[in-house]
């Protein structure tokens, strides 16, 4: 099931909808080339939609900053927050930084642990998701079809304090285990915050999702940060 596809009460529940999006138009969007030589993988979906995978590559640096660079607000297509920021990525404890959901939900922490510690990277010699860097995935869709994904670190915007931006289920399960959690920090970013952060005292473990209205505090949703328009999985 494809964004456009996807009905639109479905949508709407979605901040960041899932995607097929042809790898031509993310390589069209962020004005660099992907693939190298890896043939026939010419989509991209999320990690999760992966059911198998055959290959892990290392983003490029060009790369990975062009996909940061070029995800655009949900409401304002045209404005590139991170545009001109500063990217880096290292290990930080969750505890180091603020978070803007509400809430985590259980049935996801429960995948991430059997899909993308167990499942997607079983095969691989990997760290597991705490010290998981920027990587490409090559591998198969639920229909056999072959497809890459993004794995993206958790996301973190350097206001005032940090600010978590996207990644707070895995954020989460790091802060239960008492690790720290590779990251991505943007600085220097050009817009304001899509949310008032909050802290992790905050934040409860859920078996459903509460009503839109008590995710976020003081959620602006034109400021919500499209991962999704890059290929990204938010």
């Amino acid at each position: 099931m494809t964004a456009d596809t996807i009905p639109q009460t479905q949508a709407a529940e979605k901040l960041n909808p899932e995607f097929d999006i042809p790898l031509e138009q993310v390589e069209g969007i962020i004005k660099t080339k992907v693939n190298g030589d890896c043939a026939g993988y010419d989509r991209v979906i999320p990690p999760r939609a992966l059911v198998q995978v055959k290959n892990i590559w290392f983003l490029k640096r060009e790369v990975f900053e062009a996909l940061i660079k070029h995800i655009p607000l949900r409401g304002f297509p045209d404005v590139f927050p991170y545009r001109d920021a500063e990217i880096d990525v290292f290990d930080i404890q969750p505890r180091g930084f603020d978070i803007g959901q509400t809430f985590v939900l259980e049935r996801k922490i429960l995948d991430i642990m059997q899909n993308l510690e167990g499942k997607l990277f079983s095969r691989f010699c990997t760290r597991g998701i705490s010290s998981m860097p920027p990587v490409q995935l090559y591998g198969l869709d639920a229909d056999g079809k072959k497809a890459m994904a993004f794995y993206i670190p958790p996301i973190i915007e350097i206001h005032q304090v940090p600010v978590l931006i996207d990644g707070v289920h895995r954020s989460y399960l790091c802060n239960a285990a008492g690790t720290t959690i590779h990251a991505v920090h943007v600085r220097n970013v050009s817009e304001q915050l899509p949310f008032d952060s909050v802290f992790w005292e905050d934040c409860s473990l859920v078996k459903e999702k509460p009503p839109r209205e008590q995710r976020y505090r003081n959620l602006k949703m034109d400021y919500f940060r499209a991962l999704n328009a890059v290929g990204i999985d938010g």
